[in-house]
């Protein structure tokens, strides 16, 4: 167990501080306390949400007890490895990294052994099923009432962890499934049109919307991975999309509308005409930060036809002239595709344990012409690799771009997939220097690359750059920038293993990528570093002193937090105790000392030889305190 000690005065009696303070004030009801919902009153909920709420276990419980069901157990184990049936389940995220906890024995893997203990690690206790924005709304004034921890669930790859917390109370967006389209759509509070638009559930797969458009002839800005949800925390949090950002900006420049419910319960539209400052907040803010949004409606575009030529080369990680001559000059090619308006995407992954392989895919709108497109790249790369050898390229013609998207759920190879990533936003300025593709190149190869990591850049520039950079709550610098460096790492299913490749990034490879523009770390929030302690500054810049004022009015209670979410500095790790009203709480009591416990519950005597140690939160082991 470990212990917070929070004090601002020595010399003070921890146990008149614990009768000065109450719990109650600052923290999330937990299971364990009275003021938990009885079972009548989760009854209550059931009835009113027609039978939709749901109690919730780990998936993998079924492979741990002394009656062990095997063929649960594989058939479990089968579905785990499913994207899709991950999204559509509360009990589950899209990987086992943050449906477990931080210690050894928070976790209940399915290929663990079956005697091994079950542990709930950050799986809520309840879910509700949404199927209506009424329901959401009931959703919303139950978890206030009883002051729970809430977090929304959508499809569950925040690779920060938003989707869960311990002893929370869920709201799972996956059955709002609406869908509809408008041909010339009229925001509310608007007398004019704003053009072609479709209206999108919360629930909707970015996958099912792109089928969806393909039939009826339209495509929307959107992300490659087709179980994301299309309106949840991707475009919430920016939305960047590597085929179309270029030419159509990111996901939250095309968003028109959203019917979202607040913390009070109410159901309101927001736009650039009603709750103009809430629209603002939701477009980059982050999901689950300021209310649960129900449905948006997002700009569609033609379906163009298109070429995808992808040029690929391969090398020793050690060989100089991989880096320094293919790797720049794939870099550079891209540089001079995005002078002509064309995107693409630059990808790094390992063949072998010394292999790489470097490619990058660009994409050609508005046409069918493969010898063009084939023809215009042999000339450039013939131009960089002073007419040296060694790539391979193809190309195809698609009658709708879509095509080049996945729609069906990815399968993994195991049931237990974890990953985390981060990333670094690149200038137009610096990447368009003479020196930046083989700056970059430079840092890539300093990259740690395991069997199952990637690198990659997504797109920007172009319209991207054209948008006033004070008409999102994006972080400013997003609107000079050219491209989104990406990097994913795989993590086997053990917590040392977790807790490694976390602070790696976080100390080793982020620092790598953040030094090719070290006077502007930004940082995307979608695909963030999960342990990065600056994260108001990466994430939102100047815009964060704004959307935390927004973020008061809307939610002054602080109903909605999430991990690295506006507001969430205020609170612990988890979200369950405010630390400034601890604080303020403690201030008020004569800055008596407070010892918090890990799971956020005042414990009964604070550790003796830190009680001079004040003035800050401090963590202790349980060895070094009294019992």
């Amino acid at each position: 167990m470990r212990y917070y000690l929070l004090a601002s005065t020595a010399g003070l009696l921890a146990c008149l501080a614990i009768q000065a303070v109450s719990p109650d004030v600052f923290c999330r009801c937990q299971p364990s306390e009275s003021c938990w919902p009885s079972d009548t009153e989760w009854q209550r909920l059931n009835l009113s949400l027609d039978g939709s709420l749901i109690r919730l276990q780990p998936i993998g419980h079924v492979c741990h007890s002394v009656n062990l069901d095997q063929t649960a157990c594989e058939e479990v184990s089968r579905r785990a490895r499913d994207s899709g049936w991950r999204a559509s389940r509360p009990e589950t995220l899209q990987g086992w990294l943050w449906e477990a906890g931080a210690s050894l024995n928070e976790s209940c893997l399915i290929r663990g052994p079956a005697e091994t203990f079950c542990h709930r690690g950050r799986l809520s206790q309840f879910s509700a099923a949404v199927q209506s924005a009424e329901d959401v709304q009931k959703a919303v004034l139950f978890a206030q009432k009883h002051r729970l921890r809430l977090v929304i669930k959508n499809s569950g790859h925040d690779g920060c962890g938003r989707s869960a917390s311990p002893n929370s109370f869920q709201i799972h967006t996956y059955l709002l499934k609406d869908i509809r389209y408008h041909a010339d759509f009229i925001p509310r509070g608007s007398t004019t049109g704003s053009g072609a638009a479709v209206t999108v559930g919360a629930g909707v797969a970015q996958g099912e919307l792109y089928e969806w458009g393909a039939r009826e002839g339209f495509i929307i800005v959107g992300g490659e991975c087709p179980t994301v949800g299309a309106i949840g925390g991707f475009l919430q949090g920016g939305g960047v999309s590597s085929i179309l950002g270029q030419k159509r900006g990111l996901a939250v420049d095309n968003v028109l509308e959203f019917q979202a419910v607040l913390a009070n319960g109410s159901l309101v539209t927001a736009n650039s005409r009603t709750h103009p400052n809430l629209f603002w907040a939701l477009r980059g803010g982050g999901g689950g930060n300021f209310a649960v949004v129900t449905q948006a409606t997002l700009r569609v575009y033609p379906n163009e036809p298109a070429v995808v030529t992808r040029v690929s080369v391969g090398g020793s990680r050690n060989d100089w002239v991989f880096w320094n001559k293919a790797v720049v000059s794939l870099l550079a090619l891209l540089r001079s595709f995005n002078e002509q308006n064309v995107g693409g995407q630059f990808l790094l992954e390992p063949s072998t344990s010394q292999t790489v392989n470097a490619s990058l895919t660009l994409y050609f709108m508005n046409t069918t012409s493969v010898p063009a497109a084939e023809e215009e790249v042999r000339r450039k790369l013939a131009y960089l690799m002073d007419g040296r050898s060694g790539f391979h390229s193809t190309s195809s013609a698609l009658a709708q771009v879509s095509s080049a998207l996945r729609m069906s759920p990815d399968i993994h190879t195991e049931p237990e997939h974890g990953i985390v990533q981060g990333s670094v936003l690149v200038s137009y300025k610096f990447f368009h220097s003479p020196q930046g593709p083989a700056r970059m190149a430079e840092a890539f190869s300093r990259i740690t690359l395991g069997p199952r990591d990637i690198l990659f850049t997504s797109n920007l520039g172009g319209v991207v750059n054209q948008v006033d950079p004070e008409s999102t709550s994006m972080h400013p610098a997003w609107r000079s920038s050219a491209q989104l460096i990406n990097y994913v790492r795989y993590v086997e299913p053990t917590v040392d293993k977790k807790s490694a490749v976390l602070q790696e990034l976080n100390r080793v490879q982020m620092p790598i990528l953040y030094s090719l523009e070290p006077e502007s770390k930004v940082s995307y929030l979608n695909l963030g570093d999960p342990s990065d302690k600056d994260f108001q500054n990466v994430f939102w810049g100047p815009n964060y002193r704004r959307l935390i004022q927004i973020k008061h009015q809307v939610d002054p209670h602080a109903l909605f937090i999430t991990r690295l979410g506006v507001g969430s500095e205020e609170w612990d790790d988890e979200g369950r105790c405010d630390l400034k009203v601890m604080r303020q709480r403690v201030e008020h009591a004569g800055g008596m000392p407070i010892l918090l416990r890990e799971d956020g519950r005042l414990a009964k005597h604070p550790p003796r030889a830190l009680e001079d140690r004040l003035g800050h939160i401090v963590t202790v082991t349980a060895d070094s305190a009294q019992p």
